[in-house]
């Protein structure tokens, strides 16, 4: 009988010993890389951005409503700007580069109306001025800027008569020192000199140069000094030839017949004759169509048109004569019926 080799059995235990091995291998694997799964950090899901809610209205329709009655708009040699009303006096305050160095001045109210103007005072190194006009506008109440802080957001406001300039200009506030207010702003030269104002309706600073405010509580001893003094009385400004209006204030003109809203040109000179168009609405033809030129400081120089025409029911034409007094004028209107407006519309005679 044949022997079995020897290493024959060693192989078939060795082949076992593998079997079992590779079997417990496949069970412990998925085991463990489950385990070492589990083990590893899962990295923290990224946060979706969700947009920021725009910030509330800096001020309620009536604060801002009653804030505009109280700012109109300073007119120097050669442009226009921008002042407030603090008392009820007729002080407005503005910025010192609109007033120094200028001969002339002229104060347009809400209505379209010039008032004569006395400059009280100029503080060149804080960039304020004052100046004094008979005014039946609202004073805007004083804040503290103190309180702002980094990306308030804050409003600066306009004449509402001025068509030039949006009545209220939102903003933000960039940067601030104890002397200096800085601002991300869409302003215009004409927002110059106006209130920038926060919560409540409140004036928080003075708009000095483009992007930059002067904080209210620096004009307190200004203001104080200034009240006491009489001033000087400016001949009246040209109305310069950017400064555009809105159409006349229900207010100047009665709620039914004619009323004036605006004249081209709204200046004349007084060596030649000039037409000029007057726009407005209710206009009939008749008889009794007549332009009356009204001396807006004056007792004498007042004047009629000549010629005037009816071109539409919005538009009539006439001539100024020339020779006539060289000073502000405001229009008055009688109708082709007789019924008689009297405007706040200015017009002026240079010489």
């Amino acid at each position: 009988m044949d022997r079995i080799p020897t290493r024959r059995p060693e192989q078939l235990l060795t082949a076992l010993v593998i079997t079992l091995v590779l079997a417990g291998l496949a069970v412990l694997i998925p085991t463990a890389a489950q385990r070492l799964a589990a083990a590893r950090p899962v990295p923290t899901p990224v946060a979706t951005a969700t947009p920021t809610a725009p910030p509330a209205a800096v001020l309620l329709p009536d604060e801002l409503d009653r804030d505009l009655a109280g700012v109109m708009t300073i007119v120097d040699d050669h442009s226009f700007g921008t002042a407030f009303l603090i008392d009820p006096q007729g002080d407005f305050l503005t910025a010192a580069s609109l007033i120094s160095g200028s001969a002339s001045l002229r104060l347009i109210d809400n209505t379209g109306g010039s008032r004569p103007v006395r400059l009280i005072g100029i503080d060149a190194a804080l960039g304020l001025a004052q100046v004094r006009a008979s005014s039946d506008g609202t004073p805007m109440p004083f804040g503290d800027p103190a309180t702002l802080q980094l990306d308030d957001p804050v409003v600066l406001l306009a004449s509402p008569k001025v068509a030039n300039l949006r009545p209220s200009t939102p903003a933000v506030l960039t940067a601030r020192s104890a002397t200096e207010l800085s601002l991300r702003v869409d302003d215009r030269p004409g927002n110059l000199g106006g209130p920038v104002v926060g919560p409540g309706g409140k004036v928080l600073g003075i708009l000095t140069m483009t992007g930059k405010a002067l904080p209210i509580n620096l004009v307190s001893d200004d203001v104080a000094q200034w009240r006491r003094q009489a001033g000087t009385a400016m001949p009246l400004a040209p109305l310069p030839s950017t400064l555009m209006l809105r159409g006349s204030d229900s207010t100047s003109a009665p709620a039914t017949g004619p009323t004036v809203q605006s004249v081209s040109p709204a200046r004349a000179s007084a060596t030649q004759d000039t037409v000029v168009t007057i726009t407005g609405s209710g206009l009939i033809a008749g008889s009794l169509l007549r332009v009356h030129f009204v001396p807006l400081a004056s007792p004498t120089g007042a004047f009629d048109g000549l010629a005037a025409t009816l071109v539409s029911a919005s538009t009539l034409t006439v001539k100024v004569p020339a020779g006539r007094v060289v000073q502000d004028y405001v229009i008055q209107l009688t109708n082709g019926d007789g019924a008689v407006t009297s405007s706040r519309t200015a017009f002026t005679i240079t010489p």
